[in-house]
């Protein structure tokens, strides 16, 4: 079992950062309908190419995405939103840290090889 390095809580998801991979769970009535019921996403380090990262405004939540390597872009608006986790001003912070924490293990990993 991996160790959980760093949980951060979204609106639409909460994101858990282990030592190998990223696990996305969605949970809620709105998420039911929208990714299935107990939907969980698990991405390996190895296999993110890209973190998308978008800082909330006034108008619009901050979003944070996890890109696949070799993964077919034009798969549809579904299939890129399974990867997406909203968030507020308030988690900024936390969201901001999550991203940096990937980029510093994906670092390790390819050090590593």
């Amino acid at each position: 079992m991996a160790k959980l390095i760093m949980r951060v809580e979204g609106n639409d998801g909460q994101i858990e950062l282990l030592e190998d991979r990223v696990v996305i769970h969605r949970a809620g009535i709105w998420n039911i309908f929208k990714y299935g019921l107990n939907a969980k996403r698990e991405i390996p380090l190895g296999a993110i190419s890209e973190v998308v990262f978008k800082t909330p405004s006034l108008l619009a939540m901050g979003e944070i995405e996890f890109i696949r390597s070799g993964s077919n872009s034009g798969g549809g608006k579904n299939q890129a939103s399974q990867t997406i986790v909203k968030f507020g001003n308030k988690k900024k912070a936390e969201f901001e840290n999550l991203k940096e924490k990937i980029f510093e293990l994906i670092n390790q990993q390819k050090n590593v090889k």
